[in-house]
């Protein structure tokens, strides 16, 4: 029995995925570094309701119930710098600081 032939295509394919997956990553990076220098107070709230680094940058880009299915990083863009502060204000203080 002959040993399966790598197939140009797949390979082709797994390495464009790669690519950009590794692009991907490090947009999610700067993501959190732009937050960090154009809002640090909110910056520092996200850290430390969120956790770590990499779950605080997931965060902001990853679609949100509250914003109607798009990410924080998407109401920044737009502007709304203050419904970013009311979410991450009431995930971290709950229904109380909401009031």
């Amino acid at each position: 029995m002959r040993p399966p032939q790598p197939s140009p295509a797949f390979a082709a394919l797994a390495g464009e995925l790669t690519r950009l997956h590794d692009a991907r990553e490090a947009a999610i990076v700067r993501a959190l570094d732009a937050l960090e220098s154009s809002h640090p107070p909110l910056a520092q709230l996200v850290l430390c309701c969120i956790g770590d680094r990499q779950r605080a940058a997931r965060w902001l880009v990853m679609p949100q119930r509250a914003f109607s299915g798009r990410s924080a990083c998407d109401m920044l863009a737009d502007g709304d710098v203050d419904a970013v502060w009311d979410q991450v204000v009431y995930k971290q203080f709950g229904t109380v600081a909401a009031v």
